[in-house]
C-alpha cells in the first residue's frame, strides 16, 4: 500500500492498494472505540461509511475513498441529473433507516457528510455508482425514549432542526428534519436554505442561528405552541417566540415564502413528503420507515 499525506495536522493520508483508493486517519481513542462499536453493530451495511481496516496500537482507521460529497457535486455541477440526485437521497434515507432501527441518532445529517462516487458519462453528466452517510463525530445512542438535551447546539447551523439549534429535545426526528432540508437542497431549493453573507448578518447584530430559525419558521410555520414549550429554557423560549413573531409578520407581506408555495416546483410527491419531514413539532414529523415507503421514490425523475 502506498500513501500520501493529505493533512499533517490531522494525520490524514490518501492510500492506494492495487486499483483501490483509501483514506487513512489517525483518530482520538474515544472515536476509535466508537468506530469499532459501529462497525460491529452495522457489519455488512453498505449505506454507512464505516472503516474497513484498523490499527489499534496507532489509533488508525482505514476508510474507503469517495470522489466527492453531495454538496461539492451539486456546487460543481448544477446540471447534475435528477435521477442521480434521487439515488443519492434514497441511499441516505436507507442509511438513516439503518441507524434508527438500532436507536442511533446521527445528529449531523448534511450534504457534505454524504460521500459520493460517480462516473462521468459526458461533459455535463455524472452517473452515481454509490453514496453513503459518514462522519459519526456527533452520533448518539438513544437507550430510551427520552430526548437528548445538551448545554450547546448540535450539528451545522444551516442543517439543524429547530430543537438542534437550541440543543434541547433532540431525537430521531431531528435527523428527519435535517434530511428534509437535504432533500430540498438536492432537488433544487438550495437558494432558500444557504446563508451566503455571514458578514452582513454580523453587521446587523444577527446570529446565524437567529436567521436560520426565522427563515425556517417562515417556510414551515406557523409555529405550534409545542415547539416553544419543548425547550424548557426561558432564554431560548423568548428567542423562539421572537423568531416566530418576525416570521408571522414577514409571511403576511410575503405569503410565497411558505414552503407549500415554493416547494411546488420540486414536484407534488416531493412537496408532500418534505412537508412531513420538516414539521416544526418533532412529534408531527414522519418516521424514516414512512419516508422510505413514500410514493416520492416511485415518481419518474
Amino acid at each position: 500500500m502506498t500513501s500520501t499525506l493529505v493533512d499533517p495536522a490531522l494525520s490524514v493520508f490518501m492510500a492506494k492498494s492495487g486499483d483501490e483508493n483509501f483514506v487513512v486517519k489517525r483518530v482520538p481513542r474515544q472515536f476509535y472505540e466508537l468506530s469499532q462499536r459501529l462497525a460491529l453493530e452495522f457489519n455488512g451495511c453498505s449505506r454507512l461509511r464505516l472503516h474497513t481496516d484498523c490499527n489499534q496500537e496507532e489509533g488508525v482507521l482505514v476508510f474507503p475513498y469517495f470522489k466527492s460529497t453531495l454538496l461539492a457535486l451539486i456546487q460543481s455541477n448544477p446540471n447534475f441529473l435528477p435521477e442521480g440526485r434521487r439515488k443519492i437521497l434514497r441511499h441516505v434515507g436507507e442509511a438513516i433507516q439503518e441507524l434508527h432501527s438500532k436507536d442511533w441518532i446521527h445528529l449531523d445529517v448534511k450534504p457534505d457528510n454524504v460521500l459520493v462516487n460517480s462516473e462521468s458519462t459526458g461533459a455535463e453528466y455524472e452517473t452515481v455508482t454509490n453514496a453513503v452517510l459518514g462522519d459519526f463525530d456527533l452520533i448518539y445512542k438513544s437507550e430510551s425514549t427520552k430526548v437528548l438535551s445538551t448545554p450547546y447546539d448540535i450539528g451545522n447551523v444551516m442543517w439543524r432542526s429547530p430543537e438542534g439549534q437550541t440543543g434541547r429535545g433532540m431525537s430521531k426526528a431531528s435527523d428527519i428534519y435535517s434530511f428534509g432540508l437535504m432533500c430540498i437542497y438536492a432537488l433544487g431549493g438550495g437558494d432558500f436554505l444557504l446563508l451566503k453573507d455571514y458578514q452582513k448578518l454580523v453587521e446587523c447584530g444577527i446570529t446565524p442561528e437567529q436567521e436560520i430559525l426565522t427563515r425556517h419558521f417562515c417556510y414551515f410555520g406557523p409555529v405550534p405552541d409545542a415547539v416553544l414549550k419543548v425547550v424548557g429554557d426561558g432564554g431560548w423560549s423568548a428567542a423562539l417566540e421572537g423568531a416566530a413573531k418576525i416570521a408571522d409578520e414577514t409571511v403576511k407581506d410575503e405569503p410565497q415564502l411558505r414552503f407549500e408555495r415554493w416547494g411546488e416546483e420540486l414536484g407534488p410527491e416531493a412537496l408532500n413528503m418534505i412537508l412531513g419531514m420538516t414539521a416544526l413539532d418533532p412529534k408531527a414529523r414522519l418516521g424514516i420507515d414512512q419516508i422510505m415507503s413514500h410514493p416520492f421514490w416511485e415518481e419518474d425523475a
